[in-house]
C-alpha cells in the first residue's frame, strides 16, 4: 500500500499535470563493482560501461559474451586527488578519436575553478590531451558540472551560481548558466553572442541534459532550494539566448521574458535530479527519463512531440532501497543503466 506522504504526492502530481500519473516498483539488475561516491555512468562503443567517481577515478567494467566483468580501473581524471570531477562524456567518435571529456573543479591562486579537459586513450592508458577550457567561476557549492555532447556535436556545460550573492549571478559572470562550445574549446559562430560561450541563463544548479531524439529539443534539469518536505527541482525546455528565472524566480514563477518550466516540484516533493536520457527502445521509447537522489527514484515522462511543454505521462519508478540514484545512461544496447552513489544497475522496463 502506498505510505500516506506517496498519496499526497500523487494527488499533488496529478493536479498539477492533468494528466495520467503512476506510481510503480522499479525492477533492475545490479552489475559487479561497488563506489563511495560515483556520479556519472557512460557507455563505450564495446559494451563496456565506465562509471566515474567524483574523486576523477573512472572503472570499466567490460562486457562479454552476455555478462558484465568486474569493474576495474580504467582512468584517474581527478589526477591523484589534485581535481574534482564534476561532468563526464565519451566522444560519440570514441573509436576513432579516442576522447573522453570531463568537467573538473580545480583551485587555481586560491580560487575554485572549473575547467573541461580532453582526455586520450591510447596503448592501454587514459591520458590528458588538452585543457580545452579554464578559469569558469565555480564555488564550494552548486558547481553544477554537468556535461553532455549534443546531437550537434557541441559540447555542452551546465554551471551553477556557486552560492554566489544574487547580484553576481549573471550571464556576463558566467554564473547560472549553460555553456556551448565546439570540440576544441573554441566558441561556436551561431551562438547567441558569437564572443560569448552562453546559451541560456537564469539556472541555479544544472543537473541533466537530454535531448529529445525526433526533434532535436533540448530538456534540462535544475536543482532547486529545498524547502519545508521538499526541494524547488524544476524541468525546462532550453531555447536559445532564454533566461529561466533564478535568482529571482523559482519553481513554477515566471514573467515576461522569463520561461515558464515544464514541471517543478513543490512541498512534499523531492527529486534531487541527476543525469537524464531519452529512451529509444522497447515499451519507454521516447520517454525522458531522470535519476533522483532525493527519494531514490527514477522517473519517466512521456512528452507531447507536437507541445513541446505537454506532458502526457508521468510515472514515479520507486527504487526502494538502491539509496540515491544519480544518473542513466543508454548503453551500447540502448538499455537504461542507472547509477546509485555505491551501485550500478540495468533497469528492466
Amino acid at each position: 500500500m502506498p505510505s500516506l506522504q506517496r498519496l499526497i504526492q500523487t494527488a499533488f502530481v496529478a493536479l498539477f499535470l492533468g494528466s495520467p500519473f503512476s506510481l510503480s516498483a522499479l525492477e533492475t539488475q545490479p552489475l559487479p563493482g561497488s563506489w563511495k561516491d560515483a556520479i556519472n555512468v557512460a557507455a563505450l562503443p564495446d559494451g563496456s560501461l565506465l562509471v566515474a567517481q567524483r574523486s576523477g577515478l573512472v572503472d570499466r567494467l567490460a562486457f562479454s559474451g552476455t555478462d558484465f566483468q568486474p569493474a576495474s580501473t580504467w582512468a584517474d581524471l581527478g589526477e591523484k586527488g589534485t581535481s574534482e570531477l564534476l561532468g563526464f562524456v565519451v566522444d560519440p567518435n570514441f573509436l576513432s578519436s579516442g576522447y573522453v571529456y570531463a568537467a573538473l573543479r580545480v583551485k587555481e591562486s586560491e580560487k575554485l575553478v572549473v575547467q573541461i579537459t580532453r582526455w586520450r586513450q591510447a596503448e592501454g592508458k587514459v591520458v590528458l590531451n588538452r585543457v580545452l577550457v579554464d578559469g569558469l567561476p565555480s564555488g564550494a557549492d552548486r558547481a553544477g558540472g554537468v556535461l553532455k555532447i549534443g546531437p550537434d556535436g557541441r559540447l555542452w556545460l551546465g554551471i551553477g551560481d556557486g552560492d554566489a550573492p544574487a547580484a553576481e549571478v549573471t550571464p556576463a559572470n558566467l554564473r547560472g548558466v549553460l555553456l556551448r562550445y565546439n570540440s576544441d574549446g573554441s566558441i561556436p559562430a551561431d551562438n547567441p553572442t558569437p564572443s560569448s560561450p552562453v546559451w541560456a541563463w537564469g539556472f541555479r544548479d544544472p543537473a541533466g541534459l537530454a535531448w529529445q531524439p525526433d526533434t532535436g529539443r533540448l530538456y534540462a534539469l535544475d536543482r532547486g532550494p529545498v524547502i519545508p518536505r521538499g526541494t524547488m527541482d524544476r524541468l525546462d525546455l532550453i531555447e536559445k539566448a532564454t533566461n529561466y528565472g533564478w535568482p529571482k524566480y523559482l519553481g513554477r514563477d515566471f514573467a515576461t521574458g522569463v520561461a515558464r518550466p515544464v514541471i517543478y516540484c513543490s512541498s512534499g516533493h523531492s527529486w534531487i535530479p541527476g543525469g537524464a536520457v531519452f529512451a529509444i527502445k522497447g515499451d519507454w521509447s521516447g520517454s525522458l527519463l531522470f535519476a533522483g537522489a532525493g527519494q531514490g527514484n527514477l522517473y519517466r515522462l512521456s512528452l507531447d512531440s507536437k507541445a513541446p511543454t505537454k506532458i502526457l505521462f508521468y510515472e514515479e519508478l520507486v527504487g526502494g532501497d538502491l539509496g540515491p540514484l544519480v544518473d542513466i545512461t543508454l548503453g551500447s544496447d540502448d538499455q537504461p543503466y542507472l547509477l546509485s552513489k555505491e551501485k550500478l544497475y540495468r533497469v528492466i522496463p
